[in-house]
C-alpha cells in the first residue's frame, strides 16, 4: 500500500466531496517530510508543519483508492521529499498512475532515464534562490550540484520540459534573481515562479512576503525571457522596457498546473500568480 499526500482541492475531488476539479494537475506529495532543513518550507526537518506544503494543507490518501477518478486529471505532479527510499517510493507511483502527463520534482541524476521509461514527461528543480542564498537558507546540495542536474535532465527530457522551481522574496538581489532566470533559459530549461510565502511553524515564519509590484516585474520578465528575449532588452536598471500584460502573471509551470492559491488566499484582491479557475 503507497499513501500520499495530496493537496487539499485534489484530496476532496477524489474523495466525491466536489464534482469537478478547479484544476488540470492532480498534486501529490510524498509523506513522511523532508531530512533537508530549507528555511522556508514547511517540509524541512525544522518545520512544524508538516502537513503544509506553502500555504496549502494536504491529506493523506492510499493511492490505489485515488487511481478511482485520477483519470479526470489531465496531469498527476508528484512533490517529493529527501529522506531514505524516496526515489524507489516516487518511482513506484509513477509507474502506477494513468494519467495522460507526469510531472516529477527532483530525483537523483541516475533515476532519470528510469522515471522518463515510467512515463515522467517533465521533471522540477527545486533550486528555488541565488547562489549566494544558499547558505542562508540551508539547501542541503551545493547551487553547482543543481546545476549540473538541470544539464543532465534537459538531456533526457528535452528542452523546455525541465521546470526550475524559483522562489521570489526569500532575500536575494532582484538583479541576481533576473540574472539565474536568464541562466535556466540559456540551459535549455524554463523557469516556475513562487512567491516567498510566509509559513507558520518554519523558520522563515516572521518574514514578509515580497511586494505584489516586484513579483509583477520578476514575472513580466520570466515570460519575455521565455519567448527568446535577452534580458538587456526587457529590463534596465530595474525597469522594464517591455510592456507588461495580465497574462504574463499567469501561474508558470508544466502543461495544465496552476497551483491554485500555494501563494496567496483566494479572497485576496490580487493573486501573485493566476490559475485558470480565476482567468475563465
Amino acid at each position: 500500500m503507497t499513501t500520499l499526500l495530496f493537496s487539499s482541492g485534489t484530496f476532496f475531488f477524489l474523495k466525491g466531496k466536489l464534482s469537478q476539479s478547479y484544476s488540470g494537475t492532480a498534486y501529490a506529495l510524498q509523506g513522511g517530510g523532508c531530512t533537508a532543513g530549507c528555511a522556508f518550507c514547511a517540509q524541512s526537518r525544522f518545520s512544524s508543519s508538516r502537513d503544509m506544503l506553502s500555504r496549502v494543507k494536504w491529506y493523506p490518501m492510499d493511492l490505489d483508492e485515488a487511481k478511482g477518478r485520477m483519470g479526470a486529471f489531465k496531469r498527476f505532479c508528484l512533490q517529493t521529499v529527501y529522506r531514505p527510499g524516496f526515489r524507489e517510493e516516487a518511482l513506484e507511483v509513477m509507474k502506477k498512475v494513468n494519467t495522460k502527463g507526469k510531472s516529477l520534482t527532483t530525483v537523483p541524476v541516475e533515476g532519470l532515464e528510469e522515471f522518463a521509461e515510467a512515463g515522467v514527461d517533465y521533471i522540477g528543480v527545486g533550486l528555488d534562490t541565488t547562489e549566494d542564498m544558499f547558505t542562508r537558507i540551508s539547501k542541503p546540495f551545493p547551487f553547482s550540484r543543481y546545476m549540473e542536474f538541470i544539464e543532465e535532465a534537459v538531456e533526457v527530457f528535452g528542452k523546455r520540459r525541465v521546470y526550475v522551481h524559483l522562489v521570489f522574496g526569500l532575500g536575494e538581489k532582484s538583479e541576481d534573481f533576473l540574472s539565474l532566470m536568464e541562466r535556466i533559459y540559456s540551459m535549455g530549461a524554463e523557469v516556475a515562479l513562487f512567491a516567498f510565502t510566509p509559513v507558520k511553524g518554519t523558520l522563515m515564519q516572521d518574514m514578509s512576503p515580497p511586494s505584489i509590484q516586484d513579483y509583477r516585474v520578476v514575472q513580466t520578465v520570466r515570460y519575455y525571457l521565455s519567448r527568446g528575449y535577452p534580458l538587456s532588452r526587457i529590463i534596465k536598471d530595474g525597469k522594464l522596457l517591455l510592456p507588461s500584460e495580465r497574462y504574463h502573471f499567469n501561474t508558470s509551470g508544466c502543461p495544465t498546473c496552476d497551483r491554485p492559491f500555494y501563494n496567496e488566499s483566494p479572497k485576496d484582491k490580487e493573486l501573485y500568480n493566476i490559475p485558470k479557475v480565476m482567468r475563465d
